[in-house]
């Protein structure tokens, strides 16, 4: 019987969790993993540059933090089968269930800056409404 791999989902949501902590912090994070009983003490998440998007040069200069329920509810609706049965289903190489966990993770990277980006577009226009009175 040939061995069959599935995406993990909590390492998903860990290296979104990362690679947003990067983005936050401006520097690269360290992360230690152990799966399989090997630990690969190399992995580091780089930060995106800052000319990639308006994400990284607002939310690093203003110092915010990870907004954890924001991701809980990205994480919870991306993790729906109906939203991604791809997590779901066997592979048949751990490279191929990796390959889904990086598109799903960067897919969470993505919908989670661009959700700060128009919460934070929501409470400045809500200013300027009321400077404007």
């Amino acid at each position: 019987m040939s061995n069959q791999f599935y995406p993990t989902r909590s390492f998903i949501r860990f290296t979104a969790k990362s690679q947003l902590t990067a983005d936050l912090a401006g520097h690269a994070v360290p992360v230690y993993i152990d799966r399989g009983g090997a630990i690969d003490s190399t992995l580091e998440f780089q930060p995106a540059d800052s000319g990639t998007g308006a994400y990284c040069d607002v939310f690093e200069a203003s110092g915010d933090c990870l907004d954890e329920m924001l991701l809980q509810r990205i994480v919870q609706a991306m993790f729906n089968p109906s939203q991604h049965p791809e997590l779901y289903r066997p592979y048949p190489t751990a490279a191929a269930a990796a390959a889904v966990e990086a598109e799903l993770a960067q897919t969470i990277v993505d919908v989670y800056k661009q959700a700060c980006l128009e919460q934070r577009q929501s409470l400045v226009e809500q200013f300027n409404a009321l400077l404007d009175r």
